[in-house]
């Protein structure tokens, strides 16, 4: 089992901020100036991605990508730079149990 995680992604617009989190079985969306948060178990992800690419066709995003017919969750954020490898670690622990469960 996972240590809790917890993922802030702080905008410049505060309201934009967003906590996500992760306790090795569901992962959590809270914020990101929306009324709903989001509730994904690792059974219906089939990978997470993250995209650091910024400009004129691309925006950083992580994606929770479903598994057999979810619909998954794509999240627009904009991270300082020095935030990266803690998105990354989030990802890799999220990755690792979807594979687990597979």
């Amino acid at each position: 089992m996972t240590a809790p995680i917890e993922l802030r992604l702080e905008h410049e617009q505060p309201a934009m901020d967003g906590l996500i989190t992760f306790d090795g079985r569901v992962v959590e969306a809270f914020g990101f100036n929306d009324v709903h948060s989001v509730r994904m178990p690792v059974g219906l992800l089939g990978e997470v991605t993250v995209s650091f690419k910024s400009g004129l066709m691309s925006q950083p995003a992580i994606t929770f990508k479903g598994r057999n017919g979810a619909l998954g969750y794509n999240r627009a954020i904009e991270p300082p730079d020095q935030q990266q490898p803690e998105i990354e670690n989030f990802v890799a622990a999220v990755n690792d149990a979807i594979q687990e469960r597979a």
